[in-house]
């Protein structure tokens, strides 16, 4: 639809303005002109003591009302609207807590139970300080296999125990503990890390990793994750391996230890297998039943699939007794009740911290981003430095209680969506069925056999291979995109997984630095009789003009600060050095000609005298005709046109920041050009830009003549300028 017929005009009647008489002439500061960056802290920390100091009850108030969200929206919950809803949510994901719980801990190499601490502890925790109304906290793949990759490495799995005896329970159990205990650590640190960031308000440090290097992070630790189930799967046992090429050693020892079973690892493959089938199948189905059918479930609660699996896995293990028929590695004893909270695990801090920091910052970015997708889609705010505060505070408390690290997962939240949840009673509702199973159903799970646990990681990763997806529309959208997404994910899949976190962000703030150093620069043109400058090849052939306007298209910096002396060189047809040499030896041609020309006319007479006399008009018209013409009369423009390049607009409406050399280069660029008879001019400078200008010392050297209010303006004065010129050269002619 067009509002605008071609009979409306915008018609304006002004002079034109450089930047300073337009601020002037309309009483417009230049916001911080003499403000340094300091100044501006000191004022902000002076006004945010003062109004303090001014109201210390409410200051308190609001500071334990920030720290606690759930002071806020507990007093105002919605009984009869939201309960019934949060109540079915939060039996529904308590259920699904369970399976979860027990197969990401054995991801991350601990035992099985202390998923479950996680899923208690976590969400409690996360209900009283978390502002997401929608994430459900717990355990997370990724990060579970980030965990899993340092412990294993640090502590490797012993291959000649099946789990099947007494003696051997007692030395798996020692060697679990090796392992909790360096869990423990890290997610200890991990809590320290998150609180710290917290206290620097640095909540948006997940803008550093984008949704390309993500969503290629995540495919690649999908592999990762599909690839360390395998072993379960197939009931075999191999070393755990970290570093560049795990995945592929991994496969090799699956292989190899797949090729040279005995009679007794022969019957326990078979029946692993027949069990990993079954329930990847029946998982399979029922989660196509629930994607498909989601609308037409009761109260849209999807089917539990996964605590099918567990429940009826665990039953036909104890009723068969596929632990002494088949030899099937099954879980082991789970403890009951809760444990007693114990700082052990700080003493292995120091050999931790390398490999918690990725996690958390992984877990943390993943973590908001799913929070923020559900805040906008039902229309209310998080607050990422508090998001900040509650993982931190998470993980630190539940690494008193040797828990892995909590982080919210997206599928157990989009379940949660799916079936109802409105708040964060949701995780309060949740904890209470998980503390059931601890206090009293957990023991009877101890014959579930682990490839049920495998085969309901390798379904719940579905989704995270499905990131394969995206590399095509980033790919469309964007080359430097797309480029990042396939970085990240081979990386992660070929490097490891902390690894290819650090190539990814790596590759993606190189990127960064590529579209701030190279952008396209664009010579513009008028377009008709408007005020309305191009980049339209077809206008600029139609323009005649000693003036030409070029848009530098970025950030002017010290990377890329070549670009703009290379930009006027091409748009001028003239480099200022070569210019310059160019007329010091004409100059010089030319004098030593006319003293020849003297030496040789001389003759000591009057004629002499007037010889000399012309010689010295010939030089003074010799070097007016020079000036008229310079730079170059032979120089061309890019539209066609062979009129001499006098005046450059430098259009400096994409510039978004200039550095200190940023300045220096501007100012370079505007003498060397001066030099050779060529105005630069700037159009178009923000304020912010100005400011640095300023500070740089431009306006002092070239003053503020040379910065005008837009494109038109700076065209204007120079048209204005070489009219006035033109006349008192045809007046001096007459004469």
């Amino acid at each position: 639809m067009s509002f605008l017929n071609e009979s409306d005009e915008i018609v304006i009647q002004r002079p034109s303005f450089t930047k300073k008489q337009f601020y002037e002439k309309y009483h417009i500061p230049l916001d911080n002109e003499n403000e340094t960056n300091l100044d501006s802290i000191k004022t902000q920390v002076k006004s945010f003591w003062l109004r303090k100091k001014k109201e210390p009850c409410s200051s308190v108030k609001s500071f334990f009302w920030g720290l606690f969200p759930i002071l806020t929206w507990l007093p105002n919950y919605r009984v009869k609207e939201w309960l019934g809803s949060d109540v079915i949510s939060g039996v529904t994901i308590g259920i699904m807590q369970i399976p979860q719980g027990m197969s990401y801990s054995l991801l991350a190499g601990q035992h099985p139970i202390y998923g479950l601490y996680n899923a208690f502890f976590a969400a409690i925790l996360y209900s009283i300080l978390g502002t997401s109304r929608h994430v459900s906290m717990g355990t997370f793949a990724i990060t579970s296999l980030m965990l899993g990759t340092a412990v294993s490495s640090a502590v490797p799995e012993p291959l000649a125990l099946n789990g099947n005896s007494s003696v051997e329970n007692d030395i798996l159990d020692m060697f679990y503990q090796d392992r909790i205990i360096l869990g423990a650590s890290t997610t200890f640190v991990i809590g320290v890390f998150l609180l710290g960031l917290s206290f620097v308000n640095l909540g948006s440090v997940v803008v550093y990793l984008s949704d390309p290097m993500i969503s290629g992070f995540t495919c690649g630790a999908a592999v990762h994750v599909f690839v360390s189930q395998l072993k379960g799967l197939f009931g075999v046992k191999v070393r755990s391996y970290s570093g560049p090429l795990n995945v592929i050693w991994v496969i090799r020892d699956i292989i190899l230890a797949l090729t040279s079973l005995d009679e007794e690892g022969k019957t326990r493959t078979a029946a692993t297998v027949v069990i990993s089938t079954i329930c990847i199948v029946f998982l399979l189905i029922v989660k196509e039943i629930n994607e498909r059918y989601k609308k037409r479930l009761p109260l849209g609660i999807p089917i539990p699939g996964e605590i099918f699996v567990v429940v009826l896995g665990t039953g036909i293990s104890y009723a068969v007794g596929l632990e002494q028929l088949f030899y099937v590695i099954i879980v082991g004893d789970i403890p009951s009740g809760l444990p007693v909270p114990s700082a052990e695990a700080v003493s292995k801090i120091p050999s931790v911290v390398g490999s918690a920091i990725p996690i958390a910052i992984v877990g943390y970015s993943v973590a908001v981003s799913i929070a923020k997708i559900f805040a906008n889609n039902f229309g209310y705010k998080i607050r990422p430095n508090q998001e900040l505060v509650a993982y931190g505070c998470t993980n630190l408390a539940v690494s008193f209680f040797y828990c892995i690290p909590a982080f919210p997962s997206m599928s157990r939240s989009c379940v949660q969506v799916d079936s109802g949840g409105k708040t964060q009673l949701v995780g309060l509702i949740s904890a209470s069925i998980i503390l059931l199973v601890l206090l009293w159903i957990g023991p009877l799970f101890r014959t579930i056999p682990r490839a049920c646990l495998a085969a309901i990681i390798a379904v719940a990763i579905k989704g995270m291979l499905r990131k394969a997806r995206d590399f095509k529309p980033y790919w469309r959208t964007s080359r430097l995109d797309g480029a990042v997404w396939i970085v990240s994910c081979l990386s992660t899949i070929f490097l490891d997984v902390v690894f290819g976190l650090v190539a990814g962000v790596g590759f993606s703030m190189l990127c960064v630095v590529f579209r701030t150093q190279f952008f396209q620069n664009e010579l513009l043109s008028q377009v008709g009789a408007t005020e309305y400058y191009h980049g339209n090849n077809e206008i600029r052939k139609k323009q005649t003009s000693d003036c030409v306007v070029v848009a530098f298209g970025g950030p002017l910096h010290f990377v890329n600060k070549e670009q703009l002396g290379k930009l006027l060189v091409k748009s001028t047809g003239v480099d200022p050095a070569v210019e310059k040499v160019k007329r010091k030896k004409n100059e010089q041609t030319t004098d030593d000609h006319k003293l020849k020309k003297l030496d040789s006319n001389y003759e000591g007479s009057s004629e002499g005298y007037d010889n000399i006399a012309s010689i010295n008009a010939d030089m003074e018209s010799g070097d007016q005709v020079h000036s008229a013409q310079s730079p170059n009369a032979d120089s061309k423009r890019h539209n066609g046109s062979s009129c001499p390049v006098r005046c450059v607009v430098l259009d400096f409406n994409m510039v978004s920041f200039v550095d200190s050399v940023g300045v220096k280069t501007v100012k370079k660029v505007v003498s060397n050009f001066k030099d050779v008879d060529i105005q630069i001019v700037l159009a178009s400078v923000s304020d912010k830009v100005m400011n640095v200008l300023i500070r740089g010392g431009f306006i002092e050297e070239l003053g503020h003549d040379v910065v005008f209010l837009s494109i038109h303006d700076a065209v204007t004065w120079w048209r204005n300028k070489a009219k006035t010129t033109s006349d008192a050269s045809h007046s001096i002619t007459q004469f």
